[in-house]
Parts: structure tokens; sequence; C-alpha cells
């Protein structure tokens, strides 16, 4: 697809009637450094959109903005046909369901595991109140994650790299998210355990139809999981195609600098992976 505005009329192709996120014109700068450049997309609801692009695409800089905690961003932002664009974080987070999972986990190193989940389950409860419907317990997430369970009593701090990804996933589960936007699950992680937390999330994901926005640098994986896939090139989205499409699109190779045999490939070392 090579006009990129014509995204959003391409979920009718991909068999979704409606869309959960509609984003027009998001621009975001750090300070004299503009990241991202008049990015429209869609996500679908109940679904897996991919947003891939090589290191420092300004992938990441689009998640942060969703969840508005980028300092100076431009556009209109949308959720279930609602305008969150001026909302600040905690709003978007509490009223609207907007949660991220970032690079790095994000998890309260100096708290337990237990606190950090139940922590998930305080806001979860008022999202509850606001009548939110995906809904996870701890039990349910002790079943995804059994290590979570034994680790209860564990500060955060001393989890594994793999273990706090557990943990991030299971806290915004608990959220209760409208759509749950997640930055680098891979990152820094063994590929056996890459693809037994991506296994969980495809379906625990589509189980209890939660709306995701994924930003992954292993494109294979990516493009494995989710139904449609955006890529994006220093700050503009140059494609949006069904993720099988885009898999086979030569361009999506080109977009990664040489690198894009190895990634695509599955075997991108630790050292290719992460973005802003």
């Amino acid at each position: 697809m090579d006009d990129p505005k014509s995204a959003r009329g391409v979920m009718d192709f991909v068999g979704v009637s409606r869309t959960a996120l509609e984003v027009t014109s998001l621009s975001v700068n750090y300070g004299a450094i503009r990241a991202v450049q008049d990015v429209s997309l869609d996500v679908p609801r109940q679904g897996i959109t991919a947003l891939v692009g090589a290191n420092g695409a300004g992938k990441s800089s689009i998640l942060r903005a969703l969840a508005g905690i980028v300092p100076e961003c431009h556009g209109s932002i949308k959720l279930n046909g609602v305008d969150v664009s001026k909302l600040p974080a905690r709003k978007r987070v509490i009223d609207h369901g907007i949660v991220l999972v970032p690079e790095g986990r994000g998890v309260f190193t100096t708290m337990t595991v237990r606190e950090n989940l139940e922590l998930g389950l305080l806001i979860g409860d008022r999202r509850r109140a606001l009548g939110a419907t995906t809904t996870f317990d701890l039990e349910e997430v002790y079943n995804l994650f059994p290590i979570l369970r034994e680790r209860g009593d564990k500060r955060a701090q001393y989890l594994s790299g793999g273990e706090q990804q557990m943990l991030a996933i299971s806290r915004s589960l608990l959220m209760s998210p409208a759509l749950l936007l997640v930055d680098e699950p891979s990152m820094g992680l063994a590929p056996q355990l890459v693809r037994r937390i991506f296994d969980v999330m495809s379906n625990v994901f589509a189980q209890h139809k939660v709306t995701v926005l994924l930003v992954e640098q292993d494109t294979k994986i990516a493009l494995e999981i989710a139904s449609f896939a955006y890529l994006l090139e220093r700050g503009v989205i140059s494609l949006a195609a069904p993720s099988a499409v885009l898999r086979e699109d030569p361009r999506l190779k080109i977009a990664y600098l040489g690198v894009a045999s190895t990634i695509l490939s599955g075997d991108a070392s630790d050292n290719n992976r992460g973005n802003r």
C-alpha cells in the first residue's frame, strides 16, 4: 500500500469493520528534533496490530504519545470515538483504559511481585466501576505465569528479565485495558523465553478480545501474531498492510538497512533490539 493515508480504508480488507484507535496527523517533538511526523493509523478492535521499523524510527515515541507521556505532541487521538488527545496520562489510563507496557518493563522494583500486581488490580477496580468489560483477576494471571505466584513475596528488582516482563504484562492485564500498548517485549530476553511470552500474549489477547498495538524489533515474530502492520521509517509511515502481505514486501527489508535478513529470520541479537 503506497499511500499511508489510505491505511484507514484497509480494515475491511482484514475483516474488521470498526476501529478502536484512530490516530490522525500525529507528530512528536523532542526540542528541535521531530521524532514522528504526521502519522495517521488505525487499530482494529479486539486484535493485534504491529508497528515495525528499524532502530530510531520513532515507534516508541508513538506509543508514549498515545499514553500521554511525551512533552510535546500534536494531532488527533481518538479511542472508541472519544478524543483523548488533550487528556493527561492518568485520565487516559483510568477513564479510557490506555495502558502502556513500556520498553524495559517498567515494574516497581522496590515493591514485591504481589504488590505490583495489586497496584494493577487497584486501577482495574476503578476501571470496572466505570464500566470496563476486559477484566482479569490474580488467579488468571498466576495461571498464565505460575512463576509469579512462587515469587509473590520477592521484590521485583530480584526477578530475572523474563520474570519482570511477565510481571509487567500481568499487571497491565489486571488494569482492565481498553487499548494495550506493548513496547519491545522481547528486548534482552532469550529466544525460547521470547517465544513463550509471545505465545501467551497471542492466546490471551485473542481469548479476552484485547485490543493491542505492538512495537517489536523482532519483525518475524511480530508479523506472526499481528493481523495488520505498519512500517515506520524516520518518523513516517511508509507501508500499511495485512501482516502476511507486509512480510513479503521487499521494501520491508530495505527499511532495515541491511540487517533485515537477520531480523526477519528471527536470529536478531539483543544488540539489534531496542527502539527509540
